[in-house]
């Protein structure tokens, strides 16, 4: 929209105020469909100078954060926009407040926030909620005063503008949302990238990650060395979204780097938590437990840090839990671990987030260590390969909720 074709129009003699009208509800429509911010304000705010005759006009958007009355944009001032009042006082804070038209009449000498002396008139700019700005026009040129004419102009000009801001700020968080869903999948997709493929490695081991959200604070890993030992680990980061899955992100490959030259848990465990020390922030911390098997021997060793007690199943069904005898990672310096030796013996070795222990179904209360037991027992006539995913299937069966990731690792001979 062109401001010279704003100001032929209502310079335009015979021009009524019904005219008036219909001409500003017309130029509302394209106000609400514009994208640029600025110009909608700065034009708008020509429109309602010239067709009021007013010597300035100023408008002011709401900075919520900093509770301050931001001028946006200003007609017949020098210093056009930046300055900032608060939003509690003077008839801008009334008009504000009260979320109406405001007029009051100024000397020369009095403080306002325009330059010249005679009337000021102001409107709140709201769209579907509280107001969140004022237009203000002064010093009309009349002798009268603003008419009756110039309050409903400025009304209709400023019900127009907030729409247009409201669509605009709309779109941009629009905008906004689509970029973070965006960073969102790719972080995602990052993390099921570092997870061990099955398919590729034929070991007796397998694992499951499922986020509670699109990214996970769980991680597992596994490899194949050389001399056919196989490193495994599995963690847990306090905290959920972004910041937890960076971090997570941090561990895993630094358990990854370390598992393919040092060949103790509890050394693994002891660096990864010196560089946690060194650069996490927030207060957050990890659970992790780390070991690495041998299948020839059967051998199994493993360092638990703050984690959930893993699980054995022995060749008579009796089960076993290890709890874990040092905090987590990233809270403690120079934390001295120590590494356990078990042999396995036919049996299973299971670690498990505790987002697959306090799974939901319905009112009922978290399954905890003795449900994780029954499930695996319901499933221990299946090859290790389908063990896992037939846990899940049951939970899902059953309609239970994830509050937490759930994230576990099996290994069996």
């Amino acid at each position: 929209m062109s401001t010279s074709i704003v100001k032929s129009l209502c310079e335009t003699p015979g021009h009524g105020f019904t005219d008036d009208v219909e001409f500003l509800a017309a130029y509302s429509m394209y106000f609400a469909i514009w994208q640029d911010l600025e110009a909608t304000l700065e034009t708008a705010l020509a429109v309602v100078v010239q067709g009021t005759q007013a010597d300035s006009g100023m408008l002011y958007l709401l900075n919520q954060d900093e509770n301050r009355l931001v001028r946006r944009a200003a007609v017949g001032l020098r210093d056009a926009c930046g300055t900032s009042v608060s939003p509690d006082e003077g008839i801008l804070g009334r008009c504000l407040r009260r979320n109406a038209l405001e007029t009051a009449e100024i000397d020369a000498g009095a403080h306002t926030q325009g330059p010249q002396a005679g009337s000021v008139l102001c409107a709140p700019m709201a769209a579907d909620g509280p107001p969140f700005g004022v237009i203000q026009i002064t010093g009309h040129r009349g002798n009268d005063g603003f008419t009756a004419r110039d309050h409903n102009l400025l009304q209709i000009m400023a019900n127009s503008v907030s729409l247009a801001v409201a669509n605009t700020l709309k779109s941009k968080d629009l905008v906004r949302q689509e970029v973070m869903d965006r960073e969102v999948y790719l972080a995602a997709e990052i993390q099921r990238s570092m997870l061990p493929r099955p398919g590729l490695l034929d070991l007796p081991i397998r694992g499951f990650n499922r986020p509670a959200r699109s990214v996970s604070g769980d991680f597992y890993d596994y490899f194949s060395l050389p001399d056919q030992r196989i490193p495994f680990a599995l963690g847990d980061v306090a905290g959920k979204g972004i910041n937890a899955a960076l971090l997570m992100s941090k561990a895993a490959s630094l358990f990854r780097c370390l598992g393919k030259r040092i060949d103790d848990p509890a050394l693994i465990l002891s660096i990864i938590n010196q560089e946690i020390l060194e650069t996490s922030c927030l207060g957050m911390f990890v659970t992790m437990v780390a070991g690495v098997y041998d299948p020839g021997a059967g051998r199994l060793r493993f360092a638990n840090a703050g984690h959930e007690p893993p699980l054995l199943r022995q060749r008579n069904r009796s089960y076993r839990t290890f709890p874990a005898e040092a905090p987590p990672l990233g809270i403690v310096p120079n934390m001295e671990l120590c590494t356990t030796e078990i042999d396995l013996d036919g049996g299973e070795f299971y670690i498990f987030s505790d987002g697959l222990i306090e799974y939901q179904n319905g009112g009922m209360k978290e399954p905890g260590v003795e449900g994780m037991i029954q499930l695996v027992e319901s499933l221990a006539h299946l090859p290790l390969a389908d063990r896992l995913k037939s846990l899940l299937d049951i939970l899902d069966r059953n309609g239970w909720e994830a509050r937490d990731d759930l994230t576990v690792l099996a290994i069996g001979e």
